[in-house]
């Protein structure tokens, strides 16, 4: 029994840690493992869980108990950390769509946050989202939100309910929806664009449309980011100033 207070800070620190590495900004390589496992500790050491849950109700506890324990908190901590890294897997995608619609697609550049190639825009968006979501205390939202958890799911209780996992799947949406909705202006532009190219070249048969649409394309494309750079920002901030509540009011309940 002296050993509990030991066993329910390691169990809640296997939580909060992988929520930082499956969470955005926390998973970036830049930050190291032992920093990360570091913060883990110190997050579930100033938390203080109020509630000890199904290991300490019982007088004994055995291996099979805390493998379940430290399930437990490996689910927790993927649901919020994944959930929350959905809406900018959007961003991602809508840096996909953009570019296969301005004809740059072929323009990769390595991610700094996964070390994979992707798309150019697609990276630069991402990044400028990472950006915003600091400047609005995002990370802040998800520590406290990872350390108000352990009040409503205290360490070595049972998972929540299947119908949460459910939920938390069904935001996978978000992908699709961030990036057709950011896309959306592009997409209009350019096939208003391609309407009247193909106008000219029937009007003009000298015209070669196939040297001429390429930087038309590309032009387009940074004329609208540009042009709608400012009303990006605020549709970023809003957006990503209510996706962590919105995860955590489904993995924990209402906050």
């Amino acid at each position: 029994m002296g050993l509990m207070p030991v066993l329910h800070a390691l169990l809640g620190s296997i939580r909060v840690l992988v929520m930082l590495v499956s969470g955005p900004v926390f998973s970036d390589p830049a930050l190291g493992s032992r920093i990360r496992v570091m913060a883990a500790l110190l997050i579930t050491w100033a938390a203080g869980p109020v509630g000890t849950g199904a290991l300490s109700s019982s007088g004994d506890w055995d291996v099979a108990s805390i493998v379940a324990a430290v399930g437990v908190e490996v689910m927790i901590g993927l649901s919020v950390g994944v959930g929350t890294s959905l809406v900018f897997a959007g961003i991602l995608q809508l840096g996909d769509f953009i570019a296969i619609q301005g004809g740059l697609a072929a323009a990769r550049a390595i991610d700094p946050a996964s070390g994979t190639p992707s798309v150019a825009i697609g990276t630069a968006l991402n990044t400028f989202a990472m950006l915003v979501f600091l400047v609005i205390g995002g990370h802040h939202e998800m520590i406290e939100g990872i350390a108000v958890s352990f009040e409503t799911i205290p360490v070595g209780g049972a998972l929540p309910e299947v119908g949460v996992f459910h939920e938390v799947a069904r935001l996978g949406s978000v992908i699709f929806e961030v990036a057709f909705r950011f896309a959306a202006p592009v997409t209009v532009a350019i096939f208003v664009q391609n309407v009247v190219t193909g106008v000219l070249g029937r009007a003009m048969p000298q015209l070669n449309l196939l040297i001429v649409n390429l930087p038309l394309h590309a032009g387009m494309l940074f004329l609208i980011i540009g042009l709608g750079a400012s009303d990006m920002l605020h549709v970023f901030k809003d957006v990503l100033e209510a996706w962590p509540s919105q995860v955590f009011s489904l993995v924990i309940g209402e906050r």
